[in-house]
């Protein structure tokens, strides 16, 4: 009697006990209210769990930004045919086809309005694989730490994991620039984060600029460089991602993509903001809306660190 209940499709009560099965494994996803994988599916279950003993090595920035993005890398001795990337005490999980074999890679968006519990200061990432086979890897979890940033109607990230001088600088479309030289414009906008200044390693490894609800963001066109002001350590490889968001979501480019990532590698040399060595990793451009420009805003006297970087600098323009 048992074995007809169980495999008998046709049975009232065989049907009901299906039903409240499946009904019971169904999720509401709660971890999309924090991030988001680019290119995945959300999965309206929970994580599966581990069904095999492999371990998987995951590298990402351990300080993540409101609005920023960040790049996860996995090594794993095993071909995974899917990434799983859930959130510890959070419903629902992404899951992703790789184009990779070995070494995989997936870009993490963070929420712009991400809020966190009182007294949290960051959130768990889970990271596994599904090999070939359907099995499970280990589960690889890591707290990593939320870092207040403006977000505001334009917001341009960067975020790289390695304890470098990167800098973050963007071209507004009358020329005026935004970076550790000059944190704010006179339309507004802000170099609100920087990180690792003159090699003085705080380990944050984001950027941020941002154009707060009274600033103007001027039609025309955007240029976004990434600098390796200083190569602080030549023996390690650099990889960062650069995120442009308009109005809440991402931005449409003219050149690069967005979000773009890219890598300096090992001994690559420091360029001192000398901004004719390099090109603009992503270009936009934004309508005219018929925005109202809003007054000149104060500038920042320039830290003791920025002014030393700025002697050291080719930048004269």
């Amino acid at each position: 009697m048992k074995k007809v209940l169980l495999f008998c499709g046709g049975l009232l009560v065989a049907a009901t006990l299906i039903f409240v099965s499946c009904k019971k494994d169904k999720v509401t996803p709660t971890v999309n209210n924090y991030f988001s994988v680019e290119n995945a599916v959300l999965i309206e279950k929970n994580m599966p769990e581990p069904t095999m003993e492999e371990q998987i090595a995951v590298v990402m920035n351990g300080n993540v930004i409101s609005g920023g993005t960040s790049l996860v890398r996995i090594n794993s001795e095993r071909v995974a045919k899917k990434i799983l990337v859930g959130m510890k005490d959070q419903d629902g999980y992404y899951e992703l086809t790789p184009s990779t074999r070995g070494e995989y890679t997936f870009l993490m968006l963070v929420n712009q309005n991400i809020t966190l519990e009182e007294g949290e200061n960051g959130f768990s990432i889970q990271v596994a694989i599904e090999d070939e086979n359907g099995d499970i890897s280990q589960i690889w979890e890591n707290t990593v730490t939320l870092i207040a940033v403006g977000t505001g109607n334009l917001q341009v990230s960067l975020s790289f994991d390695t304890a470098k001088d990167v800098d973050l600088i963007l071209v507004e479309p009358n020329g005026e620039k935004i970076g550790y030289f000059n944190e704010i414009s006179e339309n507004g906008g802000e170099l609100d984060l920087d990180s690792n200044a003159g090699c003085w390693i705080d380990n944050v490894n984001n950027e941020n600029i941002t154009y707060g609800d009274s600033a103007y963001v001027e039609p025309g066109l955007y240029k976004v460089y990434v600098d390796l002001y200083e190569n602080c350590d030549p023996t390690i490889a650099t990889n960062f991602v650069v995120t442009v968001l308009y109005q809440g979501a991402p931005i449409a480019v003219t050149s690069g993509s967005n979000p773009f990532s890219g890598t300096y590698p090992v001994d690559a040399p420091s360029n001192f903001t000398d901004l004719d060595n390099i090109e603009p990793v992503i270009t936009f451009e934004i309508p005219g809306t018929g925005q109202k420009r809003m007054k000149s805003f104060a500038p920042v006297p320039m830290s003791e660190t920025a002014k030393a970087k700025w002697t050291n600098s080719a930048l004269n323009k």
